[in-house]
């Protein structure tokens, strides 16, 4: 006899303990994700331990799904770097450096002051990143598994920098019918022709717990082409709400986009003397088979409940969340309250 799942509904927004895909497949009703197609966007900012959506998890996703699936993500130089030790050498200012000095530090900045990128596209390194990308995909078994299941890989970055993207003209129709126009109108050009060919379709957030406010909202950060984005964070990290934003105005223009945020196989959890440490999450442990799963179409309130759950201070470091109340909706107060009580420490082993 088959144990009931344990799961809670808090407004538009569930979470529930799954430990396969057909306990998986039985949460996820929502008519949305009977779209004919569905394109899922994991997290794969970096290639550290337990900090990326893994294949066991895709796999978890696809096996759930009925529908075909297209899967989408940006060229992340953090996500290489690992591969590479330090990235491939060029000069800046009389100075040798490598993508690894790009991270963080006089590297970040100078991002900031120069935030064109035909320097990468030129000289070689557009096509050692999308070299490394490959061997991310081999080496983790994507390639394989995306062949198994017959799924579509669309990078934003190759798809961008190759100009084929669709008519920003449409775009901004799009997102100004509904929405306050974006701050940086070159995000109307960012968007992949073959996306905007699905448009209409689910689009799913599909986001990883994490040691900071790196949930469904901002996991559409990462549809902008850069392969690193200082330049959208700003100085001191003044743009980062608003460029979350409007990339996500973007794409809830184009598509039904709906927000899952799991802790299903590996999970990062923060601690001062931890095995791992990550270079934007800092010190860390990793915790096997949480099982849990929040989802929702109110990424809103999706990503206010997991904040507060995880103990973290969204009202604090999560800014994009309270941006996100003047654009998209206020997150719901009842519901995060009731989570707390009924949800307890499902994530917080």
């Amino acid at each position: 006899m088959k144990m009931p799942i344990l799961k809670h509904s808090f407004g538009q927004t569930t979470m529930a303990k799954v430990s396969n895909s057909d306990e998986l497949r039985q949460m996820l009703v929502d008519p949305w994700l009977e779209s004919e197609t569905i394109i899922i966007k994991p997290n794969w900012v970096s290639n550290d331990p337990a900090d990326f959506t893994d294949p066991e998890t895709l796999r978890m996703m696809f096996e759930a799904l009925d529908s075909r699936i297209v899967v989408t993500e940006s060229h992340q130089i953090h996500r290489l770097v690992n591969l590479l030790e330090e990235g491939i050498n060029f000069t800046v200012g009389g100075k040798e450096v490598n993508w690894k000095w790009l991270l963080k530090g006089a590297g970040w900045d100078w991002i900031i002051e120069n935030p064109n990128w035909d320097w990468c596209i030129k000289d070689g390194h557009w096509d050692r990143i999308k070299k490394e990308d490959k061997a991310f995909l081999d080496e983790n078994g994507f390639t394989d598994l995306f062949k198994e299941f017959g799924v579509s890989y669309i990078n934003v970055t190759d798809e961008v920098w190759s100009e084929r993207t669709a008519d920003p003209t449409i775009v901004k129709k799009a997102v100004e019918s509904r929405y306050k126009p974006v701050r940086i109108d070159k995000l109307y050009g960012m968007v992949p022709k073959k996306l905007y060919d699905l448009r209409g379709s689910t689009f799913i957030s599909f986001a990883k717990l994490k040691t900071y406010t790196s949930f469904t909202l901002k996991n559409l950060f990462g549809m902008i082409p850069d392969p690193l984005r200082p330049w959208w964070h700003g100085p001191k990290h003044s743009k980062i709400a608003t460029s979350i934003i409007d990339i996500n105005k973007v794409y809830r223009s184009i598509f039904n986009v709906y927000g899952i945020c799991e802790a299903l196989s590996t999970t990062p959890v923060s601690h001062p003397n931890g095995k791992f440490e990550g270079i934007y999450s800092g010190k860390y442990n990793v915790v096997d088979g949480l099982g849990v799963v929040a989802f929702g179409r109110d990424l809103v309130s999706l990503d206010a409940i997991v904040c507060n759950l995880a103990g973290l201070n969204f009202k604090q470091f999560g800014s994009h969340i309270n941006l996100a109340e003047e654009e998209f909706g206020v997150y719901d107060r009842v519901a995060l309250r009731e989570s707390k009580m009924k949800v307890g420490n499902w994530l917080s082993p």
